[in-house]
C-alpha cells in the first residue's frame, strides 16, 4: 500500500507542480531546457505510474464500504464516455471545444465510476486521489485562465477521431488490456 501511495502521490505532485509553481516550472525549463524538463517530466511520470501499478499489484484488497447494486451498470455506461472525453483532450474537437477540460473531466469520471465497483482500501487511494487531483486541476485551472484564452478551433474529424480513440481503447481494455494492466479481467 505504501508503494501505491508514493505513486499516487508522485503522480498528483507533478501534475500539479506546473499549476502551483508555474514560475519555479519556467525557471527549471529555462535551466535545464525545453526537451530536458519534459524528459525529466517524463521520467518521473514513468515512474508514478510503475509504482502505481507494482503498488496496487502488490497490496491486499481490504473492503471499507458497501458497494451499491447500480455499480456495475454506471461503471459499463461511463468509462466509453471517460475514454472518448480523455482523448478530447488534445486537438481541434468539439468536446475540447465546449467543455475546456475534456482530459481532466474524462479523469475524475474514470476515478469515479471505478469507486463504485471497488470498495477496498487501494481502490480509494488511487481513484480517489487521482480524482481528487482532476478536480483540484479543473478548478485551479478554470479559476488561473478564466477569459483569459480563447475556446480552442474545433471540427469534426478531430471529434471524430477522439470518439473513435475513446471507443477503440475501451474494447481493448474490456477484451485483454484490463487484465493484463492490472491482473483484474473484465471478461
Amino acid at each position: 500500500m505504501i508503494l501505491l501511495t508514493l505513486g499516487v502521490l508522485l503522480f498528483t505532485l507533478i501534475h500539479l507542480y506546473p499549476c502551483f509553481a508555474s514560475a519555479h516550472r519556467d525557471r527549471l525549463r529555462d535551466r535545464l531546457g525545453e526537451n530536458r524538463y519534459k524528459g525529466l517530466f517524463s521520467l518521473l511520470l514513468f515512474v508514478a505510474i510503475g509504482f502505481i501499478l507494482a503498488g496496487w499489484r502488490s497490496s491486499s484488497p481490504m473492503p471499507l464500504y458497501l458497494l451499491p447494486t447500480w455499480g456495475p451498470t454506471l461503471m459499463m455506461g461511463a468509462m466509453p464516455v471517460a475514454l472518448i472525453l480523455f482523448f478530447s483532450g488534445q486537438g481541434p474537437n468539439h468536446l475540447r471545444r465546449w467543455l475546456v477540460h475534456p482530459q481532466l473531466l474524462g479523469t475524475l469520471l474514470w476515478a469515479g465510476a471505478h469507486l463504485t465497483v471497488n470498495s477496498e482500501a487501494r481502490s480509494l487511494v488511487l481513484f480517489g486521489g487521482i480524482g481528487l487531483w482532476a478536480l483540484i486541476s479543473i478548478i485551479w485551472i478554470s479559476v488561473r485562465d478564466w477569459q483569459r484564452y480563447p475556446r480552442p478551433a474545433a471540427n469534426w474529424v478531430g471529434t471524430g477521431i477522439s470518439v473513435g480513440a475513446g471507443l477503440a481503447v475501451t474494447a481493448v481494455l474490456i477484451f485483454w488490456g484490463h487484465g493484463w494492466l492490472t491482473g483484474i479481467p473484465l471478461r
